[in-house]
C-alpha cells in the first residue's frame, strides 16, 4: 500500500463570477472525495486529501464541477498518472 496525498488549491474559470458555484472531485481506484463548494470565477479550496492506494498505474481523476439547482455541470477533467509522482521526495507543486 502507498499513501497518496493531494492538495486541491484553486482555479481560474472563464465567465462571469456569479455564474460559478464550483467544487472538485478526486477519484482514485474505488474512492471518491469532494471539496466544499465555492462561489466565484476564482475559487480557492486549499483542501488536503489522503488516499491509500494499492495500484500505482491507475492514476488520479480530477473533475471540476459547477453546482446547479437541478443537476451539476462538469467544467473540466484531468487524469494525473500517480506512478510518475511516487515516491514523494520533497515539497513543491506538480
Amino acid at each position: 500500500m502507498s499513501l497518496l496525498c493531494v492538495r486541491v488549491k484553486k482555479a481560474k474559470l472563464q465567465g462571469p463570477p456569479d455564474k460559478f458555484n464550483a467544487y472538485v472531485t478526486l477519484k482514485v481506484q474505488n474512492v471518491k472525495s469532494t471539496t466544499i463548494t465555492v462561489r466565484g470565477d476564482q475559487p480557492c479550496w486549499e483542501q488536503d486529501f489522503m488516499f491509500e492506494i494499492s495500484r500505482l498505474d491507475l492514476g488520479l481523476i480530477v473533475e471540476v464541477w459547477n453546482k446547479g439547482l437541478i443537476w451539476d455541470t462538469m467544467l473540466g477533467t484531468a487524469w494525473i498518472p500517480t506512478q510518475k509522482h511516487l515516491p514523494f521526495r520533497g515539497g513543491g507543486p506538480w
